[in-house]
């Protein structure tokens, strides 16, 4: 409750700030209006695919849209004069900005690593009641994204920094993940996975 009450106070005061000073930038405005248009479509366009399974490729991508929808809203919020269009931007503005926040803080990709030429393992981080980190099995869509085709969340590791590749055929494969031992004594932990040509 309080974080939700720091986060409103911060957004109504960042929309004063334009009521304490006169002058006015018009061309950083533009500037302003065209990088946060851009960058909430974007935003949107890729959250909307990434919760479909296809992730923009790299660790950085992704949170890098993320922070420059941030950024690009809040220089809106502390530039443009308070009118009832900016109120109802804001109004909309605000919601997505707790949705970037969340997905900048849930669903990070800590690990990745190729398996063989068309398929990836990568760890990413779990939600706050998640029991350990995430594994997923991923293979390359598009030249740009990541295709989610395996997905394991119950296994309750968590610090994973090494995932060892033993047997990879068309059936089965093998791997070796090694991990803080915090929840679990086994490490490396032996995880077999059926391919059952779903990857």
């Amino acid at each position: 409750m309080i974080a939700i009450i720091i986060f409103l106070g911060l957004i109504i005061g960042l929309n004063c700030i334009p009521l304490l000073t006169k002058a006015t930038f018009p061309k950083v405005e533009k500037i302003v209006v065209r990088i946060l248009i851009a960058s909430t479509v974007l935003f949107l366009t890729f959250t909307i695919l990434q919760f479909s399974g296809y992730r923009l490729k790299g660790l950085y991508t992704f949170p890098t849209f993320g922070w420059i929808f941030i950024i690009s809203s809040v220089l809106f919020f502390a530039i443009f004069k308070n009118t009832k269009k900016k109120i109802l931007t804001v109004c909309l503005l605000t919601p997505l900005i707790v949705l970037s926040i969340l997905t900048l803080i849930l669903g990070q990709i800590v690990y990745e690593k190729k398996i063989d030429e068309t398929n990836k393992i990568s760890v990413s981080t779990g939600g706050f009641l998640a029991c350990g980190e995430i594994i997923n099995i991923t293979q390359t869509r598009f030249g740009i994204f990541d295709k989610q085709v395996f997905h394991i969340d119950n296994l309750c590791l968590i610090g994973i920094n090494k995932i060892e590749t033993v047997k990879l055929d068309d059936k089965h494969a093998e791997f070796l993940i090694y991990h803080n031992g915090q929840y679990d004594s086994e490490n490396p932990y032996k995880f077999d996975v059926e391919r059952n040509n779903v990857w």
